[in-house]
């Protein structure tokens, strides 16, 4: 089997190229990413909105613990 210089510098140049420019595609993914991500995710709502901090009960009422069995069953009945 031979192998031709002139082959490898191309499978070379083509390796060094396709990493390059991965990584450049990288750097602007995470960048997008980074721009886009909202820079207090947990603030107040403001607007209409409203930040929802428990699954169920009414405002002011008391929320009574569930079991670990109930939870279970009611995530297998919602299918979420």
């Amino acid at each position: 089997m031979v192998i031709s210089l002139k082959r490898l510098a191309e499978w070379a140049k083509f390796l060094t190229a396709f990493v390059v420019l991965t990584l450049i595609l990288y750097q602007v993914i995470a960048f997008f990413t980074h721009w886009i991500q909202p820079s207090h995710r947990y603030g107040e709502p403001k607007g209409r909105a409203v930040k929802v901090f428990a699954h169920y009960g009414q405002p002011g009422e008391r929320i009574e613990e569930v079991s670990l069995t109930e939870r279970l069953r009611l995530f297998y009945w919602l299918g979420e």
